[in-house]
């Protein structure tokens, strides 16, 4: 399912940066701490059991509306086709798309802009992903489901509460001071607030905090923290929830007469004329100290080069290299192509560079 792949992965990098730097590590958490919560009747709870809840959160029947924000300028797919490069970037941005599940590996997504209608319909069986700007319906097969029954890659919008909880928690609680701090009120719902507090010095990250819904345990909203900031730079929760049965007509998709049907798999980026083909990660560190390094594809460096040139420039042992920084995410881009990333500052950059 590499086209779902590959748009969840660049909406979890841009619209909610949530886990950039993690490494897939086993959770060891500390030891617990007992906070009540401050504005409801919430029942005491510890880090311990909210970490147990987050990682075992089962399929719910719900509908409800997401959304996503991040204070600070993204990239846009404009950016790709445009001779001024820096209009590629947004200011703050906000995306919202409604979500229905009936608890049984079923899911869909729809985002509505601008007169257009973008669908993700998901079964045990397939996915459907319908743009109503251009008629176009991509089927896909699915390799497999998450815990909260998304297939691989094709979680709606990119990413959900519960999905991009489970991810940070596994990956990142072990580099983490984890403390219940008190609760909060999500989609007019009473929920818990797990923190996370990186351990390691060089992150941008000041704190994490997820809310989970007091009632039924799942993760409704996750937040990010900048370093010395109260304000969250990334955000991603619900706005509207409600827990019931839903319709099994909400997830069945026919493509609409005139509609051009792609199959998906004959046309996933597997060729070397997609930007990312050739292209390689590793990741060094661990937790929030982890930095990605890129080995960027010719075609990906020649698409993306008017966009690195509107960068700023820094010195570095291998040479001069643009830097694309944000609250809570920084990367260089080296004279060669290749790009060292991660929610940690610059001079953490500079030092896995110079190793290269």
């Amino acid at each position: 399912m590499k086209r779902f792949k590959t748009k969840a992965r660049s909406k979890v990098l841009y619209a909610a940066p949530l886990a950039i730097a993690s490494s897939a590590l086993a959770v060891s958490l500390i030891a617990p701490q007992i906070a009540r919560a401050s504005t409801s009747n919430l029942a005491p709870v510890s880090p311990t059991q909210l970490v147990s809840w987050i990682k075992s959160t089962s399929p719910i029947p719900l509908s409800g509306t997401v959304t996503g924000t991040t204070s600070f300028p993204v990239p846009s797919a404009s950016l790709l086709n445009s001779s001024n490069p820096e209009s590629g970037l947004s200011g703050s941005s906000t995306e919202s798309y409604n979500v229905w599940a009936n608890g049984s590996g079923s899911f869909r997504s729809q985002q509505v802009s601008a007169g257009a209608e973008k669908d993700l319909y998901v079964t045990p069986g397939s996915a459907w992903l319908w743009n109503s700007a251009n008629l176009t319906a991509t089927n896909e097969q699915r390799q497999g489901s998450d815990s909260n029954g998304y297939s691989s890659g094709s979680k709606p919008g990119g990413a959900t509460p519960g999905a991009t909880a489970s991810e940070i928690v596994s990956k990142l609680s072990a580099y983490s001071a984890l403390s219940v701090s008190g609760s909060t009120m999500v989609a007019g719902r009473p929920a818990f607030t797990l923190t996370l507090v990186p351990t390691a010095s060089d992150s941008l990250i000041g704190s994490i905090q997820i809310a989970v819904d007091g009632q039924t345990h799942m993760p409704v909203q996750v937040q990010v923290f900048p370093k010395g900031s109260n304000s969250p730079a990334a955000s991603l929760g619900f706005v509207t929830l409600t827990f019931a049965p839903q319709p099994s007509s909400i997830f069945s998709f026919t493509p609409p007469s005139g509609a051009k049907v792609i199959n998906g798999v004959q046309s996933s980026a597997s060729n070397g004329n997609q930007p990312g083909s050739g292209s390689g990660t590793k990741v060094v560190g661990k937790g929030f100290d982890s930095v990605a390094i890129v080995t960027a594809a010719p075609k990906a460096t020649s698409v993306l080069g008017g966009f690195v040139k509107s960068l700023p420039t820094i010195s570095t042992p291998a040479g001069s290299a643009h830097l694309y920084s944000t609250p809570i995410f920084e990367a260089l881009i080296l004279p060669n192509g290749t790009i060292v990333a991660g929610a940690v500052d610059t001079s953490r950059l500079i030092q896995v560079a110079s190793g290269l």
